[in-house]
């Protein structure tokens, strides 16, 4: 019979994440996912500085690793451009099958032990069911997704859901133009582009509309179609839905959730992977104290500044009107999106985000 100090359910970017910081601190960690690596998932790919810093924390080598310098953000619309960098630091992006991959290799130097191709099939006090063979552990955690099944067996289901959007991503074979992820704006959608190597660049869609095909929703972005025509796809099409989701809970005797299976916000916010890394560190410290209470009070510390995010973003998507005056404003006051990027990535106070939210306000204020 096997047994382990901690049984993580889900062997994605966060259950692995999960696992590294918990055997840190020297727990001995079981993993099992029911994929084979490297495991890929729709996303825009684009690390922040914030998310670069957890996973240095992590001990992820990325050294040598084919991807793309991220200077800062761009939002662009069909009237307006705004630019801000990062205020200290660099983003990267990288392919997410190549991000897996490190994060494997560096579980396995850790000696975390890896069930690929297994799946969770039940969970009782103090043991989990691994198809079919019960698993002695001390901790749980689940890093299985939106649809977490553990979730549910723990009793921690969400209580708060919003409507859900489709996320698309495609590679094209193409120099990147640009050490910023772009953000372009239209009618109910967005387009993300990130430089995912020296030529290569990811382009994800997110949008409400259902049915709606990648190539057509591009026609709606003219500038960034221009770019692309002619461009060769270096993957085939990829998607997936994304939503914004509230748990009341993320602890239950036991049991913790992280990544997805925690809770999530819109991936308009490019913040995904970024919160399951710093989610993993602070349950580790959770782990080690001996009090998931204290993973339950980082979690929702480390989820305020992009649900504010999250509700704004979302906001201009919704409002047409709104957006192109907040475009415009932000293309007029340059340091105003400085300060809400400085927001975003953690460089500065919520407090500080709700003030440049304000000056913002004032500038649509006066713009009508």
């Amino acid at each position: 019979m096997v047994s382990t100090d901690i049984f993580v359910a889900g062997g994605g970017p966060a259950g692995l994440a999960a696992a590294i910081a918990a055997r840190q601190r020297g727990f001995r960690v079981l993993v099992a996912e029911c994929l084979r690596p490297p495991i890929d998932k729709a996303c825009g790919e684009g690390l922040m500085p914030d998310s670069v810093a957890a996973l240095q924390a992590l001990g992820v080598d990325l050294a040598g690793a084919t991807s793309g310098l991220l200077r800062g953000i761009r939002f662009i619309g069909p009237e307006n451009s705004a630019t801000a960098e990062f205020p200290a630091g660099t983003g990267i992006g990288i392919r997410r099958t190549l991000l897996h991959q490190r994060l494997v290799e560096r579980a396995r130097r850790l000696g975390v032990e890896m069930r690929w191709g297994a799946r969770a099939s039940g969970l009782r006090p103090g043991t989990v069911l691994l198809d079919g063979e019960a698993v002695p552990c001390r901790w749980v955690i689940g890093a299985d997704g939106h649809n977490s099944q553990l979730s549910k067996w723990a009793g921690l289901t969400a209580a708060w859901q919003s409507s859900r959007r489709i996320g698309l991503r495609q590679h094209f074979q193409i120099t990147p133009w640009s050490d910023f992820v772009e953000v372009y704006w239209a009618d109910g959608r967005q387009m993300y582009v990130t430089p995912v190597g020296s030529n290569e660049t990811g382009v994800a869609l997110l949008s409400a509309g259902r049915g709606e095909s990648f190539q057509s929703a591009l026609e709606k972005f003219e500038s960034l179609a221009r770019r692309l025509r002619g461009a060769r796809h270096s993957t085939v099409l990829k998607g997936a839905p994304t939503v914004t989701r509230r748990l009341g809970s993320v602890c239950h005797g036991n049991v913790a959730l992280i990544g997805d299976a925690s809770g999530s916000v819109d991936a308009i916010t490019g913040e995904g992977l970024g919160l399951a890394f710093q989610q993993a560190l602070a349950l580790a410290d959770a782990l080690a104290a001996g009090d998931l209470r204290r993973y339950q009070r980082a979690h929702r510390r480390i989820m305020s500044r992009p649900r504010l995010m999250c509700r704004a973003l979302l906001l201009m998507d919704r409002n047409p009107r709104l957006r192109r005056r907040a475009l415009r404003a932000l293309a007029g006051h340059p340091g105003l999106l400085q300060r809400l990027l400085a927001v975003h990535v953690g460089a500065a106070s919520v407090s500080a985000g709700v003030s440049g939210a304000a000056h913002l306000g004032w500038e649509l204020l006066k713009a009508c």
